[in-house]
This record gives structure tokens, C-alpha cells and sequence, in this order.
């Protein structure tokens, strides 16, 4: 049996929990409180690519959903098919989502395409409704935490719709800045790209406009070997010279101190 309209308290995401599990643990039963069935929650450190293609996010974790969950959106991809996540990132406001074409959502215009693979998976998990809360964060790192329904408890739970979207964004909040402070370097290093440290240290002098025999001379490195490391953090980059490179390692991060 749901109940609502008790506001969820930051007292009751323990503050000594030590992983970020443990706190989602804690976020899912306040969530249940408020009557919601489960909770995912994701984090990209560097949300899309230069071309605006989403990134594969660093921590997916969802709470009480099918185990395969993680499977199917971060390595099969459809997280990138996922029309929510898209929705979130072109926002900051929470939202109602509804995988059933009578029924209003923020979805009503996003069902076709590539969200058909999405629906298909959630509606036969029977988890088709549920609450997005985006979460822009400081250096461009992006969250979300979702809140789902269960198609046999919406039905009890459609009347108090907007409190439950109301609480639900206080909590994702209250969770998210928990969970950020428990982020290391696995988590905000972007999935995919992940530079050495000699590699980051050339791409960023190059980025202040050093020659290679300058960075050479920095680094105590012969030049052939600065050319090398330039050369490979390029290709994971994704950039075809130095120049295009320096501007991807921007956008991914890797010239700023968070990298670091």
C-alpha cells in the first residue's frame, strides 16, 4: 500500500554511508515512502559528445529494476536510444513520462523512432510511467534520478501525480548532492576516453601552445615520444590533427583540474 504527502527529510540519507549503492539504498526507501515502486540513478561526467551524441554515462545504478538493466543501457546502448535522458538533458525542470500513447506525458511527441526499443523493454517489465528529475551540475558533469511506477500501482497513485513529482525532484536533489561527494576518479573520467597521465599532461601543454620540442624539454622526454603520446591521446580523442584534438580534450575535460 502506497501513502504520500510525507516530505522526504535529508536526515534520512544516512550521512555515513560510504558508497554510492548504500545511498541509493536509502534514496529507494524514501522513494517507496512517497509511493514510487524503484529508482534509477545515472551520471555522465561529460554528457554528449562534440557532435551532441549522448555519452554513455559513468554510474548507472538502478534500485529494485531488472538485473539486466544495466546491461542493456550501457553496453548494448540504449541509453543513447533512451528518449527520456534526452528529454532531461535539453532541461532542468522534473517531469512526468508515460510509455502509453493515451495518456499525457512528457513523452506524447517522443514515441517513435528509436524510443519504440525503450518502450518495448519497460513495458514488458511492466515500469512504463514513472518521474525524471535532470541535474545539471558544476563543470558540465549531467545526472538524472528517476523514480518508476509499477503499471499495478500508478493506478492508485495518478490522483497525487504533482506531489509526487514535487517530493520526488526534493529528493533526487538531496540524493544527488550525497551521491556526488563520493565520486573519485572512475566516475568522473568520461566512458571511453580515458587518457594517461603523460598523455594529458602533452595534450594540455599543447593546449598553452608549446611546440613538441618545447614539451619535450618541459617533460624531459624526447620529442618522438611527446609525438607519440600526442598522437595517441588524439586517436582517443577522436581528433584527426592536434588542433582538433586540443578543442575534443576540452570538451571531454581533460584541460581543466577535475581531470586531474
Amino acid at each position: 500500500m502506497h501513502s504520500v504527502g510525507q516530505s522526504p527529510a535529508l536526515r534520512d540519507l544516512a550521512p555515513v554511508a560510504s558508497n554510492i549503492p548504500d545511498c541509493l539504498d536509502q534514496a529507494l526507501t524514501i522513494a517507496r515512502g512517497i509511493g514510487f515502486d524503484a529508482v534509477i540513478y545515472d551520471f555522465a561526467p561529460v554528457p554528449t559528445t562534440p557532435e551532441g551524441v549522448l555519452m554513455t554515462p559513468s554510474v548507472v545504478e538502478p534500485c529494485n529494476l531488472p538485473s539486466e538493466m544495466r546491461d542493456l543501457w550501457v553496453r548494448q546502448g540504449l541509453y543513447q536510444q533512451d528518449p527520456v535522458q534526452a528529454l532531461a538533458l535539453k532541461g532542468s525542470c522534473p517531469f512526468f513520462w508515460s510509455y502509453h500513447r493515451n495518456e499525457a506525458s512528457a513523452l506524447q511527441s517522443s514515441l517513435d523512432g528509436n524510443a519504440t526499443a525503450v518502450s518495448a523493454v519497460l513495458r514488458d517489465w511492466r515500469y512504463s510511467r514513472g518521474v525524471t528529475v535532470p541535474l545539471h551540475m558544476p563543470g558540465n558533469g549531467f545526472a538524472t534520478m528517476t523514480g518508476l511506477w509499477h503499471d499495478e500501482s500508478f493506478s492508485s497513485m495518478r490522483q497525487f501525480l504533482d506531489l509526487c513529482v514535487m517530493q520526488f525532484a526534493y529528493l533526487a536533489h538531496a540524493a544527488n548532492d550525497r551521491i556526488s561527494g563520493l565520486f573519485g576518479k572512475n566516475e568522473l573520467t568520461p566512458v571511453g576516453i580515458k587518457l594517461s597521465t603523460r598523455e594529458r599532461e602533452c595534450i594540455s601543454l599543447a593546449a598553452q601552445g608549446l611546440s613538441t620540442k618545447q614539451i619535450a624539454w618541459k617533460l624531459k622526454r624526447s620529442e618522438s615520444t611527446v609525438v607519440l603520446h600526442l598522437q595517441s591521446a588524439a586517436r582517443k580523442l577522436g581528433g584527426r590533427n592536434r588542433a582538433q584534438a586540443i578543442a575534443r580534450a576540452a570538451h571531454f575535460g581533460y584541460l581543466s583540474t577535475r581531470s586531474d
